[in-house]
């Protein structure tokens, strides 16, 4: 009996963690996102005329 009360431990920490990572990631991943479609994004010229 001991041995299903340390699984229902773990399987909670386990799903703690995954629900952290997934939080980590979609704030990660939105960041990205959103900085790659800003309208206002700085370009330096130099980087204009390399062809």
């Amino acid at each position: 009996m001991t041995n299903l009360t340390q699984d229902d431990g773990s399987k909670r920490v386990k799903r703690i963690a995954a629900v952290l990572y997934l939080l980590v990631m979609a704030f990660v991943v939105g960041g990205s996102y959103v900085n790659q479609h800003q309208g206002n994004v700085d370009v330096p010229a130099s980087a204009m005329d390399k062809d």
